[in-house]
């Protein structure tokens, strides 16, 4: 039985991967004199910035800097980020339908609050995981087991959202369904070609999708239980 959603942030429900990939631009020019574009990028959105320092070789003396640098160019820009359309609307109304919800980023907690506090929205989730918060971060299952875990939920009681690979990577290895936010995802082909359960085109159809997957199961249960 559906008993509760998680969701991803960035690119599901702030508008903030274009942000985050120009202010890696700038970084990375002003750190090692390389200039590269957004698609240079591209896959640094869904994974921890250390994991990203490590794919791009940066030198272990300058990394902390590095993500320092980085993070100030985005609180530089998060004024300007804004929610997707709809994505109020789809919290209110889960909260009033009873279910639980969870955030599972890969954000590392030093930038979670900076990041998202200011939108007003976590009173709407009981939980919040992020990269610190797991042995292992997205694409690995460990934060959503987590997120499960601290909801007191089975993974099959439950859905994720979110943008990225690396997002449908760590439902799929969970055993929990995969609601792609396509509306926010910056490389769409790279989710689809792995399959997610469900696509959806606006943030709005969350509650579609949650809808009809409880009323299929409560129908189930029932024709079991008459059986």
């Amino acid at each position: 039985m559906l008993k509760s959603v998680l969701f991803d942030i960035d690119g599901t429900i702030t508008d903030t991967n274009p942000i985050f990939l120009d202010a890696i631009v700038h970084t990375h020019y002003e750190m090692t004199g390389q200039q590269k574009n957004r698609e240079y990028f591209h896959f640094s959105l869904g994974i921890p910035s250390p994991v990203t320092m490590g794919i791009l070789e940066i030198p272990q003396d300058i990394r902390v800097p590095y993500i320092q640098r980085w993070q100030e160019h985005i609180k530089e820009k998060m004024h300007e980020v804004v929610l997707f359309p709809g994505i109020v609307t789809v919290l209110e109304s889960l909260k009033e339908w009873g279910l639980s919800m969870a955030l599972v980023t890969s954000k590392v907690r030093s930038e979670f609050s900076f990041q998202f506090d200011t939108f007003g929205l976590n009173h709407f989730f009981q939980v919040v995981i992020c990269a610190d918060d797991a042995p292992r971060p997205k694409p690995n299952p460990d934060p959503l087991y987590e997120a499960c875990s601290r909801l007191k939920v089975k993974p099959r009681d439950t859905v994720y959202v979110g943008d990225s690979r690396y997002d449908i990577m760590a439902a799929k290895a969970a055993g929990i369904p995969f609601l792609f936010a396509s509306w926010g995802t910056i490389d769409p082909t790279s989710v689809l070609e792995l399959h997610p359960d469900f696509y959806l085109k606006e943030p709005i159809e969350i509650l579609d999708v949650v809808q009809k997957k409880t009323q299929v199961e409560a129908h189930t249960q029932l024709n079991y239980q008459n059986m």
